[in-house]
């Protein structure tokens, strides 16, 4: 799978040749009408075993066809089964056709374990565990940096920063900011949703979502980053991270202090280390220039 969630684009386009009709559908080959409680009564919504996030999708309703929003894709066969990564009570969303247009109907499922695994960096990102998986700032980055913060040149930096760093143990901002250590992380995790939570040093947390895309564009795939250990990736950057309400620790741009956009650049991913980087407002990939900056967060799991 490569994301998240369903994009309204996306989901605009998927029903654009439906128009909106009244709560209830009336299909001609029925020759009555059918509401959608009566809809939902004929669709099956089940883990493959009970609390699997395996799930079987089966439309038993004669002459009403539709639609599935799985939360992590689209189908619209009449039978189909899915993965799903996330843990607790998930909606899937029927959307059932008729002569006039459409009518949404929502059917609860329970996940209890994730016991058929999705593509690996879902676990890299999350573990298995419901409580998620921490992570913190990575105190050697390596890679000609002397911090796991700080900025470097958008693209020509394609891991660490190594234009401008704050060490770990030091206070950012020129010393007049937090500390870089452990006592901040983040934690993401599958439980209920894709959550993500911003741990404070000071006790508080801010909680949030997150979503997560594998590929990137061919430019941003044609620079060679390496892990902590100095091997290349051999696979450019990664892909992208979107965070919504929430960021990871530090989360300013390092020159320009204003607060983190919330959408960064994957560019080192593995179960055990993960760059994040954000361009400066109307920064170029590896500008001719030189004039271009770019954030860097490098972050490993917390024991």
């Amino acid at each position: 799978m490569t994301r998240n969630y369903i994009s309204a684009p996306l989901l605009a386009c998927a029903l654009w040749a439906l128009t909106a009709c009244d709560a209830h559908v009336d299909d001609d080959t029925l020759g009555s009408i059918a509401t959608a409680d009566e809809i939902a009564a004929n669709l099956e919504v089940h883990g493959i075993t009970e609390g699997s996030n395996k799930i079987v999708l089966k439309n038993n309703n004669h002459g009403i066809g539709g639609m599935w929003d799985y939360l992590v894709g689209l189908s619209n066969a009449p039978c189909d089964t899915v993965l799903i990564p996330f843990l607790g009570e998930q909606t899937i969303t029927f959307y059932a056709t008729c002569g006039s247009g459409y009518v949404v109907v929502e059917k609860k499922v329970q996940i209890d374990v994730i016991d058929y695994p999705l593509a690996e960096y879902w676990t890299w990102l999350c573990g298995t565990e419901p409580e998620g998986k921490r992570w913190t700032w990575d105190p050697n980055p390596g890679r000609g940096s002397w911090g796991p913060y700080g900025a470097g040149g958008y693209g020509w930096s394609a891991d660490v920063p190594n234009w401008s760093c704050t060490g770990y143990g030091d206070a950012y901002w020129g010393g007049d900011g937090p500390t870089i250590d452990d006592n901040e992380w983040i934690t993401f995790d599958l439980n209920g949703g894709a959550n993500a939570t911003l741990h404070k040093a000071d006790g508080t947390e801010i909680k949030g979502s997150f979503a997560i895309v594998k590929g990137t564009s061919a430019d941003k795939a044609a620079l060679a980053p390496s892990f902590r250990n100095g091997e290349p990736t051999g696979e450019g950057w990664w892909g992208t991270l979107t965070l919504t309400d929430v960021t990871p620790p530090a989360g300013y741009l390092y020159y320009y202090g204003t607060a983190s956009s919330g959408s960064y650049d994957i560019a080192v991913f593995s179960t055990e280390e993960m760059v994040l980087i954000e361009p400066d407002p109307g920064a170029i990939l590896c500008d001719p220039a030189w004039a271009s900056c770019s954030t860097h967060w490098c972050l490993i799991p917390k024991d």
